[in-house]
Parts: C-alpha cells; sequence; structure tokens
C-alpha cells in the first residue's frame, strides 16, 4: 500500500511540475530558465514512466530506461544550475539551497543514482512491475529534495 502512494505521489508530482512550469518558463530567463527547463524535462521523463507503470500506457523497456537515463542525466548537471544567490523570479528556489549545499549535492546526486538504478533495472525488465519500486524510490528522492529546496506552490 505504501508503494502504490509513493508510485502515485511521483505521478502527480510530475503531472503537477510539468503543467505548473509551463506557465512559470514563459517568464524566465539566464540560469533560472535552463534549470527550470531541465526541472521540466525530468517531470516528463518521470511522467512516461509512471503512466507505464499505472497501466495506462503499454510498458516499453527501452523507452522507461532512456526516460530514467535522461533523469539521472540531468540530476549530474542540478548543482552546476543553482549558482549561489542565483534567486530571479519566478525562480522556485528556496534560500535554504545555498544554506545547506551540501545535503542539496547529496540530493542531487542521490537522485542520480536512483535514476541510473532505474535505468538499469528497467532494460531487463519484462513489465511495468519490475520497476515499480525503484521508480518510487526515484520519486521520493525527488520529494524529498523539494520538501527542503522548492517553494510550495
Amino acid at each position: 500500500m505504501r508503494n502504490a502512494r509513493t508510485i502515485g505521489l511521483a505521478v502527480a508530482v510530475a503531472v503537477v511540475a510539468t503543467t505548473g512550469l509551463a506557465m512559470a518558463h514563459s517568464n524566465a530567463s539566464g540560469v533560472v530558465k535552463q534549470r527550470m527547463d531541465a526541472m521540466k524535462d525530468i517531470a516528463e521523463q518521470m511522467k512516461t514512466i509512471g503512466l507505464m507503470i499505472r497501466g495506462q500506457n503499454a510498458f516499453d523497456a527501452a523507452a522507461a530506461a532512456d526516460a530514467a537515463d535522461t533523469v539521472a542525466q540531468h540530476a549530474a548537471t542540478i548543482p552546476s544550475l543553482f549558482p549561489e544567490g542565483s534567486l530571479d523570479s519566478p525562480t522556485e528556489a528556496l534560500p535554504a539551497i545555498w544554506a545547506d549545499w551540501d545535503q542539496f549535492n547529496k540530493n542531487a546526486a542521490d537522485l542520480q543514482s536512483a535514476a541510473a538504478d532505474l535505468s538499469s533495472s528497467a532494460a531487463g525488465a519484462a513489465e511495468a512491475a519490475d520497476i515499480r519500486t525503484q521508480f518510487a524510490v526515484v520519486g521520493a528522492t525527488c520529494s524529498s529534495c523539494h520538501e527542503d529546496f522548492r517553494k510550495a506552490e
């Protein structure tokens, strides 16, 4: 039951992030726009996998692996997208990022690792159920960072 809630939360985060960021991006520029675009793509990739997990789209191991790999690639760039003090509107970043930079970097590394594990798992998976738990881990990693370092919507 807990896994189902975590998966549902991951899918919900992806959907909300995708729709909410679309409007915010229109006024963003520079590094703020770059990171918003990266986060939007992460959300879209998670949505792709989430729809497979929930049975709304047919499971495609290669597509799931590619989506997870894209998340891992973005995760590797996250720290570089948050130069100190980059709080230009319409950012959703909180100053807590720079106050607790070590934890922020750890969260990015955790996301990269979890997404890489999901990509590896998905590549050899026969069905969506085979990656459900690892997908939930990635979603929880995203959520934990958002709780501490992103403005509530």
